[in-house]
């Protein structure tokens, strides 16, 4: 059998080429290997073993670990187990993750589905969101504004300045539809959220502690500086955790109403981690309904269209209308203009 020529476009065809004959033979001494594919180690002792050296570093990258046994009398072999071989850790894109979760819950609306279970099983793995739960909506609503990253450095270090030293801000900030104001805030910390980077203080102009986007905002700087001494003081018991890990629907838009969403199927054995804080009931089908306070239902109804076709908002009645306009808004979007 001639030795395999040497692949020069991609080095791991050969690597797995190498694998293979290994796995076939069962073990083979460094010597063997060398007078197999004699093309890939044609130099000198001291060449062919640094290339056998990084040969066995790149195929355990590749989740092949090659084995040294010794031999008691011999010069010792080297093994593949086939069952200690691992596949690489699959990593996607947002935009790519997006397209296989979408593709995914499509094919599981057909309930006739042969592998239905295992793909079932596959999207939990494939999710976008962490330990294996569904997608999570971004935590406020954005128009796909992105701020030049000297902007953002500039406006970070204004957040810097107010916060060490309690001084007071001037900003103009954009509401999500559009309209400005113009806002004092006294920032009690900033984060980064989701993708975003937000900060949090009293508003004077809603005299209540609120939640900023960054990438709403138009100008910020540092109200005039009358006095030495500080603007404001950080309430001892603020945490910026707390702020920067809320919920799409614990946002404050409206006064605090109640909502119930129902989780069916897979996501109905999950409904107490996707939503912490609700009250969930079994109902006799085995779904779960979670009863929660929000403060935004758009923002519950949103992240809801994320989970996918196994969440549903049934309360308050309104949410089915919202439901509608997010996804004719999505679906404007998506269609391509007629001329």
């Amino acid at each position: 059998m001639p030795a395999p020529r040497a692949e020069k476009k991609d080095p791991r065809r050969r690597l797995l080429r190498l694998a293979t004959w290994l796995v076939k033979k069962g073990e083979a001494t460094r010597e063997e290997i060398y007078a197999e594919f004699s093309r890939d180690y044609a130099s000198d002792a001291a060449a062919n073993e640094k290339k056998w050296t990084r040969d066995k570093r790149d195929l355990n990258k590749l989740g092949i670990p090659i084995r040294f046994a010794e031999e008691e009398g011999e010069k010792g072999v080297y093994v593949v187990d086939p069952t200690s071989c691992t596949l690489p850790k699959l990593e996607f894109a947002p935009d790519e993750a997006a397209v296989l979760w979408m593709a995914g819950q499509a094919a599981l609306r057909t309930h006739d589905h042969p592998l239905h279970d295992d793909l079932e099983l596959a999207l939990r793995k494939l999710a976008l969101g962490a330990k294996g739960l569904p997608p999570r909506a971004a935590p406020l609503e954005t128009d796909g504004t992105v701020l030049e990253r000297e902007q953002v450095r500039a406006w970070l270090d204004v957040l810097t300045e107010a916060v060490e030293r309690r001084k007071r801000l001037e900003l103009t900030y954009r509401k999500p539809w559009g309209d400005t104001s113009e806002r004092h805030v006294d920032v009690y910390g900033y984060a980064w959220r989701r993708g975003h980077w937000i900060f949090v203080g009293h508003c004077h102009l809603r005299n209540s502690i609120r939640v900023f986007m960054l990438e709403r905002v138009q100008s910020l700087a540092l109200a005039p500086d009358q006095k030495k001494k500080r603007d404001y003081e950080i309430p001892d018991d603020f945490d910026i955790r707390a702020w920067s890990r809320q919920e799409p629907w614990d946002y404050l838009v409206h006064e605090p109403r109640e909502a119930r969403v129902r989780f069916r199927r897979s996501l109905a054995k999950i409904a107490q981690q996707l939503v912490p804080a609700a009250e969930v009931t079994t109902e006799p089908d085995n779904a779960r309904v979670a009863r929660v306070v929000v403060r935004n239902l758009r923002g519950l109804v949103r992240q809801a269209l994320a989970w996918g076709s196994e969440a549903e908002v049934i309360e308050p009645p309104e949410a089915r209308r919202m439901a509608r306009q997010l996804l004719d808004e999505l679906a404007a979007r998506l269609t391509p203009e007629v001329k």
